[in-house]
């Protein structure tokens, strides 16, 4: 078997470290051959002091691209984003940049907006940005130089502060200060010690005190005997005089029953009594109204990934075919705003969408026939109808309701439909699931929920455990 030269190992060598040299070359500056992977987006700032070209793009801190390139537009820094394949930003996502740890590599953050709060502008228009759109929101770092300005500011207040207690302190007069402070200090704690040393010595004597205080006292009580005679001597004279009111009131009572006086009259005329108990049989012909009519209260809270809606529902049935229904629920989309901003130069738009939570109420009267009931009046502030489906002895309940015909919101223009099926276990808990606003696919959305419902029996029970302070 031939062996190399020392030339041949020497040439092996050397090709092995150029092939070594030039995969680390290619590895650390991120080259790559062939046509480049994934779409390119623009994002505009007022500054990106520190980021470079290859600079990672993040979205929720994992990787999603890199920084192509940097350039200078309209006096602003233009960032050129290729992002890989298969990763989508949706409309209304705003760009920052952002620094990995307190000194660590700048990069650029994408924060997502949630679909339900972003619509297209069209119909054509796709929901998340394509090859060569623009990132519209943006925000630059913060600038480092301003930061240490503020420190420095601070610094300076530190050193007044400092100064003015040199002031104070630091000369002869507040050296003098100090030291009366110290003395009068001392001159207290000098006085609380002498006071505790009386009370130790003294306290035989002011034992003696207290027992000439309550023969003192004896003496007085000895002295006012008389006075105490006298006091009782005027509740014998008021207990006589009780006695003369009390056989003044039998004569009265006498005079009643022999039907004098108007007193009198309206103890032994039958018509008063006629009309007495005609007055107490209306009067209870209200109450077992009032008792005949079902009371219902209930709370249940619905998750719609990821927004949760809040209800607390009160059910008045005066009879068993008839009942109102009233409601005040947390809606997180109960107020919609948007708002656009146009910066000058270059022209951009802004669009701003926000929702706010509010309490919304429902006012409906429902008619029920067999197992079915139809219901209509205000449902989440809103006119609007729904019906509902009861099954095995009403424990299942299949609900639909309609309400804002008329809306005028983005991406909220159809009628606010919602389908939800209920169970009730024990009379008691209380589960839901359904689907709200199918008619809308930006705010469609799949709930279930959990809730308790009280009835009369119940509240009775609730109520009549409260403890009464007496």
């Amino acid at each position: 078997m031939a062996k190399l030269s020392a030339e041949a190992k020497v040439g092996l060598l050397v090709l092995g470290g150029s092939v070594i040299l030039l995969y680390m070359t290619f590895a650390v500056g991120k080259y790559e051959f062939g046509a480049k992977k994934g779409y390119v987006v623009e994002a505009t700032f007022d500054s990106v002091a520190g980021l470079d070209d290859k600079a990672a793009v993040r979205m929720a801190g994992v990787k999603i691209g890199t920084v192509e390139k940097v350039v200078l537009e309209d006096s602003r820094a233009k960032l050129v984003l290729r992002i890989d394949p298969g990763v989508k930003i949706a409309r209304g996502s705003e760009a920052g940049v952002k620094t990995m740890g307190l000194l660590g590599d700048k990069f650029v953050e994408i924060n997502p907006r949630r679909k339900t709060e972003y619509g297209a502008e069209s119909p054509e228009q796709s929901a998340f940005y394509r090859e060569g759109e623009r990132i519209e929101t943006t925000t630059s770092p913060s600038d480092v130089d301003k930061l240490v300005s503020q420190l420095s500011g601070i610094a300076d207040d530190i050193k007044q502060v400092t100064a003015s207690l040199r002031q104070v302190f630091g000369t002869e007069r507040g050296a003098r200060s100090m030291e009366d402070i110290l003395a009068d200090l001392r001159g207290t704690t000098s006085n609380i010690r002498e006071f505790s040393y009386a009370l130790r010595s003294d306290g035989s004597e002011l034992v003696m005190r207290l027992n000439e205080l309550a023969t003192n006292l004896n003496g007085v009580v000895n002295d006012n005997r008389d006075n105490l005679k006298v006091t009782l001597e005027n509740a014998r004279e008021a207990s006589r005089s009780a006695e003369l009111a009390l056989a003044s009131i039998e004569n009265v009572t006498k005079k009643i029953d022999r039907g004098e006086g108007t007193l009198g009259k309206l103890v032994s005329d039958d018509s008063m009594y006629n009309n007495i108990d005609s007055a107490a049989k209306g009067i209870s012909d209200y109450t077992s109204r009032i008792e005949r009519m079902k009371t219902i209260v209930a709370f249940r809270s619905e998750y719609m990934f990821p927004q949760s809606k809040t209800y607390f529902t009160l059910e008045l049935k005066p009879k068993p075919d008839k009942y109102y229904i009233l409601e005040v629920a947390s809606d997180p989309y109960a107020k919609y705003t948007r708002s656009e901003v146009v910066t000058t130069p270059p022209g951009t738009t802004t669009v701003s969408e926000t929702y706010e939570d509010r309490l919304r109420f429902s006012v409906e009267f429902a008619k029920r026939w067999g197992n079915l009931a139809l219901r209509m009046g205000l449902i989440e502030s809103r006119g609007g109808i729904g019906a509902d489906y009861f099954a095995f002895d009403d424990r299942v309940k299949f609900s639909l309701d309609a309400w804002n015909f008329s809306s005028t919101e983005p991406g909220n223009l159809n009628t606010h439909m919602k389908a939800s099926l209920n169970y009730t276990i024990n009379k008691l808990l209380l589960l839901n699931a359904g689907y709200d606003n199918f008619l809308n696919s930006d705010r469609a959305a799949a709930f279930v929920g959990v809730g308790l419902r009280f009835d009369d029996d119940d509240l009775k029970y609730l109520l009549g455990s409260v403890p009464v302070p007496k």
